[in-house]
């Protein structure tokens, strides 16, 4: 008798195969979907990082400065006449709608409205650079302070601001040459005395502490008018008197030099901008001020109010910095900064 054994199918058959394929390349499409997706939000949140701790260098930067602050300036006279003064010969150039805030007396921080505006995008002020101690020949002792003009302000940059850009802004750092307080300078009731300090003063020569610093040539009024006459005057380096009439070749005849620690821009090197305008709506640009689109446009991502008397000042400082970084969602930081600042 003969046996016949029949042979069994084995492996897959087609509909298995196909349907394993589909199951295999979507599992792969989902994991590296994933991955990418994990991949994309980890960089944004390195630059959204990245973007806070640039706004907070800067605002940090600006609060050690206010601390020293013995002046600040607003849109008024006399901020505009020493603004005038200061040397931006070769600078990068303002915005067109660049302000001052105006220094609200009578009020508190608070949102402007078409015709109240108190908010500035720029900030200028005098900060006490150092102490000078120095002892004459005499015995007697002088201690007289120094100071620097700072002026914050926003420049165009890459073409500026574009419609539906964020970005092309820079903010940029200017820091005057060392002035001397007139008030001390004219305490000095010894002729020779009062010589002797402005020649050392002039020369940059040791001082009681033996530290030499950087030479003074203009001697300043803090809270006087450019305008007004003796306001500034330099130190004659022939028998160390004061001259009320210019020494010297400068761009003006009165003009304030820039200090060779200023910055044409702070934010170049660190691929990133303050936010314009055009920002989306929750950048928070214009928090504070009327937003304008006039000559080059108002406020931007910088504003600044000044409020209450001198002897307790609130100064608010409002920043929004934007990461010029294109890829993906647009990563910003905003912060702001309120400091009680009580001027001398």
């Amino acid at each position: 008798m003969t046996t016949c054994i029949r042979s069994q199918p084995s492996g897959f058959s087609m509909v298995e195969l196909v349907t394993a394929s589909s199951l295999l390349g979507l599992m792969v499409y989902a994991v590296s979907t994933l991955a990418v997706t994990g991949g994309e939000s980890q960089e944004y949140a390195r630059r959204i990082n990245r973007a806070t701790e640039v706004t907070h260098d800067l605002l940090d930067q600006m609060r050690t400065e206010m601390v020293s602050c013995v002046r600040i300036f607003g849109n008024d006279t006399e901020g505009a006449e020493n603004l005038a003064l200061l040397d931006l010969v070769g600078a990068p150039t303002p915005i067109g709608s660049s302000r001052l805030p105006t220094r609200a007396t009578g009020e508190a921080l608070r949102p402007d409205t078409a015709g109240s505006e108190i908010t500035g995008n720029s900030l200028f002020i005098a900060r006490l650079a150092w102490m000078d101690r120095f002892v004459c020949t005499s015995g007697n002792e002088y201690m007289t302070d120094v100071y620097r003009w700072v002026y914050y302000y926003l420049t165009p940059e890459d073409g500026g601001p574009t419609d539906g850009e964020p970005i092309g802004l820079n903010i940029v750092r200017i820091e005057s040459e060392p002035m001397l307080n007139a008030a001390g300078v004219d305490q000095i009731s010894d002729p020779a005395d009062q010589a002797e300090v402005l020649l050392h003063l002039l020369g940059g020569t040791p001082d009681a502490m033996g530290v030499s610093r950087t030479p003074c040539v203009v001697v300043w009024e803090r809270g006087a008018l450019p305008s007004v006459a003796g306001t500034l005057r330099m130190i004659d380096g022939t028998d160390g008197s004061l001259s009320a009439v210019p020494i010297g070749t400068r761009p003006d005849p009165w003009s304030v030099l820039r200090s060779e620690a200023s910055v044409p821009g702070l934010l170049s090197y660190r691929h990133h901008s303050v936010a314009s305008n055009f920002a989306a709506a929750n950048f928070g640009v214009g928090r504070y001020s009327v937003s304008s689109a006039a000559s080059g446009g108002f406020p931007h991502g910088f504003e600044v109010q000044v409020v209450g008397p001198s002897t307790a000042r609130q100064t608010l400082i409002h920043l929004v910095v934007a990461s010029t970084n294109r890829r993906g969602h647009w990563a910003w930081s905003d912060e702001q900064l309120v400091l009680d600042t009580r001027e001398q």
